[in-house]
């Protein structure tokens, strides 16, 4: 099923360009516009060091958005109904598209990672805190993918999954500490912005590349993708296994 998801992937070229030009693009036009805003006094290299966690993030969560079109893609093509009739588990068809979209997201965070560096951006934590700096995205990510999976399985059109994805992960990524810190934000977002599962990995993201007490953040991530994937998981294969 992962081998199955990564064809599929290769080609459908715009689930690639999603979650790869999409962040660098936003990194590149917000960093030079907004950048003296958001921190004055500090360079460019300065706010990249900041913002670039919450792009690559982005780049992940965005790229999810994939994942629920090829559930959905794979329900009205006829394919779940070939799989409902063999011995295949109800897990597999998600856990494989999933695993595939991992290696994706960890592809995504290189290539805009490598943006990043060009821009300025360094790791000043040790090789451990550059491993970690890759790797919380992509768990995430996964979690998020359980996520996008559970929706698509319960609505019945490829609109309404975009449409209601997307408004949720703008929301959570404009809703974050990703772009501003969280003083800068009106007194209202700030509570959200703090429980903010995407503020929570780019806070950790920050620390793995600079030092500092970033523990509770990373502890934070991998509860959120934790969470997302038992409980995502659980409603995905319930839907499934319900549906005629």
């Amino acid at each position: 099923m992962t081998r199955r998801g990564l064809t599929l992937m290769v080609r459908s070229p715009m689930t690639i360009a999603m979650a790869v030009f999409m962040p660098i693009i936003l990194l590149t036009l917000m960093s030079v516009s907004f950048g003296k805003m958001v921190l004055p006094g500090a360079s460019l290299a300065g706010y990249v060091q900041y913002a670039a966690p919450v792009f690559v993030v982005m780049g992940v969560t965005f790229g999810a958005l994939g994942t629920a079109v090829a559930t959905l893609e794979d329900r009205t093509s006829g394919f779940d109904d070939r799989l409902r009739v063999s011995p295949v588990s109800p897990v597999a068809p998600f856990a494989g598209r999933i695993f595939a979209d991992a290696l994706r997201n960890a592809g995504s965070v290189v290539v805009v990672m490598l943006v990043a560096v060009a821009m300025g951006f360094r790791w000043h934590n040790g090789f451990g805190g550059a491993v970690l700096y890759f790797v919380l995205p992509v768990v995430l990510g996964f979690g998020v993918a359980w996520m996008m999976v559970a929706i698509a399985t319960y609505v019945d059109s490829v609109e309404t999954a975009v449409s209601s994805t997307n408004a949720l992960l703008l929301l959570l990524s404009f809703l974050s500490t990703g772009f501003v810190q969280l003083h800068d934000l009106p007194g209202w977002a700030q509570p959200i912005a703090a429980a903010n599962p995407i503020s929570h990995v780019a806070q950790a993201m920050r620390g793995a590349a600079s030092g500092g007490d970033y523990a509770g953040d990373v502890m934070a991530t991998i509860a959120w993708a934790i969470g997302l994937t038992l409980v995502c998981g659980f409603l995905a294969v319930r839907g499934y296994s319900r549906r005629p």
